[in-house]
């Protein structure tokens, strides 16, 4: 398990009280729980408000938690390291793995039945048709303390395309709203939208657009200022401009992007690169994975053997009861999506 990059200042869109059940969603992490001296990361999590969304600083605080208690635990080996490639073998139905060093030292060969890839995902990029914007790091940009310092408080006013209506859109524009409000009055902000904003809504047990719709801090900002009859008249049109873009990518979108002096994309996220895999010295092309069942998939759609993916990387597949299929993507999903199938993988 590995806690990844995680905005500490940014707020969720789940309800704490799913981010206290996934530390007792396995018996390993109820035992570090119970063997961990109070107060701790859960005991806090506890303590605040459980039907609403909170920092996720707090949720990172109980990842790093339960990730220090299972390296304690006498049946995981850790290795700090590159897994740069994997060989599958018939003959003992087994991975070799061979792991760089991050530092000094040498490679090193570990073996297993099982691959379990949990590589995570980084923010898409897109090319732009200008070069002329200085291109922000969209995680730079929901981390507030990380923001102040990357845009200039003197000198030439910054100009700061918002590419994209996501949830990350939306944070990213409260964050710069909040700099433009305190130490960087001079700040606009330009946002290129594509499509309409969406948002979840709660149902009789279940949430229509959950994976995809706008909840909680991000929601309320955005019917409050960002909708059409709203933005006029909200202290936020004072500072944002909002720009029609079918597509960011053409050409005729260069005037709008070159009057900013920074460009975020906050349109999605995409998987980080694997391990080259190979299955008897042969080479696997096209990786792609099965979301109902977390089986790795070779690229002509057979299974590739005891592989699997898990996380936001190998999200679930999901469809409501009005037909909707989407990706489920949360700390809560992904361990119900595990408790389900990770008995099959062994």
């Amino acid at each position: 398990m590995a806690c990844g990059l995680i905005s500490f200042l940014l707020s969720s869109n789940t309800k704490t009280s799913l981010f206290r059940q996934y530390a007792d969603a396995f018996e390993p992490f109820r035992q570090i729980v119970a063997s961990t001296p109070k107060p701790h990361a859960v005991t806090v999590l506890e303590a605040l408000d459980q039907d609403r969304g909170c920092r996720l600083k707090y949720a990172a605080d109980m990842l790093t938690m339960l990730t220090s208690g299972l390296r304690r635990h006498p049946s995981v080996e850790t290795h700090v390291a590159n897994a740069s490639r994997a060989n599958f073998q018939t003959s003992s139905a087994s991975w070799f793995m061979c792991l760089d060093p991050i530092s000094q030292g040498s490679d090193q060969n570990i073996s297993s039945r099982n691959v379990i890839m949990c590589t995570g995902s980084s923010p898409t990029t897109i090319p732009l048709p200008c070069t002329s914007p200085t291109i922000l790091d969209l995680d730079d940009v929901l981390d507030r303390q990380k923001l102040r310092t990357s845009l200039p408080s003197a000198g030439k006013a910054p100009v700061v395309g918002v590419i994209g209506t996501s949830h990350s859109a939306i944070v990213a524009i409260m964050n710069l709203y909040e700099l433009a409000t305190s130490t960087h009055p001079h700040l606009q902000i330009k946002w290129f939208v594509r499509s309409p904003m969406t948002y979840a809504v709660y149902m009789d047990g279940w949430i229509l657009r959950d994976n995809t719709g706008l909840k909680g801090a991000s929601a309320e900002f955005a019917r409050e200022h960002l909708e059409d009859d709203k933005l006029p008249e909200s202290p936020v049109g004072k500072i944002l401009t909002k720009v029609d873009c079918p597509d960011v990518r053409d050409a005729s979108m260069t005037p709008a992007l070159s009057s900013c002096t920074h460009v975020v994309e906050a349109i999605g996220y995409t998987r980080d690169p694997l391990p080259q895999l190979s299955v008897d010295d042969t080479p696997l092309e096209g990786i792609t994975y099965d979301p109902t069942t977390g089986c790795l998939l070779d690229g002509n759609g057979h299974a590739v053997p005891h592989a699997y993916g898990a996380g936001i990387a190998f999200p679930e597949r999901v469809t409501d009861p009005a037909g909707n299929t989407e990706s489920a993507v949360g700390l809560w999903k992904f361990i119900k999506y595990l408790t389900r199938v990770a008995p099959t993988w062994c």
